[in-house]
């Protein structure tokens, strides 16, 4: 279990230290190709690893990259994102470290022996009938054929905020989901209970007790 971390002191940052011996291991053995240790996210990933008692925040990111003078957008890119080449970092929103004992990403998991199961011309053929179908179902759609629907369907609420416009084919996924915008739903919860039920849940059992412990933190 990790310890409980504390804010760094951008003070002791001294220098930019290579990897750790034991992270090489660790990548090595798993097949992982990490940042260049030269570049901004390198540099970043390098203070992580060598001060992994502490967490970053997007103020001592800013400080990080103006003391050593990384060229950068927005600092806190360099500290949150490398679950997508494969570690395992917080998830805690507004502080960012890497999980120790080191352990695999899920998204490095799901990309491991990853591949379209048929030829590339296959691929490309079932690209172009999503491209197709998303064409015909929303773009090609006239604008007097489209309709204004609830975001919420359990919802009461008839203010600007809870209406959402969209094309004819969203209509039988309205009783059944909220809309985030006029593409992006996810189910009510009872729609959830039925997906559940029917072996169909689109999300992981870690996934779900996560949900169980914010709703009830949230609702009591």
């Amino acid at each position: 279990m990790n310890k409980i971390k504390r804010l760094i002191n951008i003070d002791d940052v001294i220098e930019l230290l290579p990897y750790p011996t034991e992270f090489m291991k660790f990548c090595k053995s798993n097949n992982l190709k990490p940042p260049n240790p030269n570049s901004g996210n390198g540099k970043a990933l390098s203070a992580m690893l060598n001060f992994n008692d502490f967490y970053w925040n997007r103020v001592t990111c800013d400080l990080f990259v103006k003391k050593f003078d990384i060229k950068t957008k927005d600092s806190i890119q360099l500290f949150n994102k490398h679950e997508q080449w494969g570690i395992k970092t917080s998830g805690e929103r507004g502080k960012n470290y890497i999980i120790y004992p080191y352990r695999l990403s899920n998204k490095h998991k799901m990309r491991k022996n990853f591949k379209f199961n048929g030829t590339e011309r296959q691929k490309h053929e079932e690209i172009d009938k999503i491209k197709l179908n998303i064409k015909n179902d929303y773009i090609d759609i006239p604008n007097r054929e489209w309709q204004l629907g609830h975001k919420n369907p359990e919802s009461e609420d008839n203010m600007d905020t809870n209406l959402v416009l969209q094309p004819p084919i969203q209509a039988k996924y309205r009783d059944k989901y909220i809309f985030l915008d006029t593409l992006t739903k996810i189910p009510t919860p009872k729609t959830l209970k039925q997906l559940y039920e029917n072996n169909d849940s689109p999300y992981t059992t870690e996934q779900l007790k996560e949900l169980k412990e914010w709703c009830n933190k949230t609702v009591n």
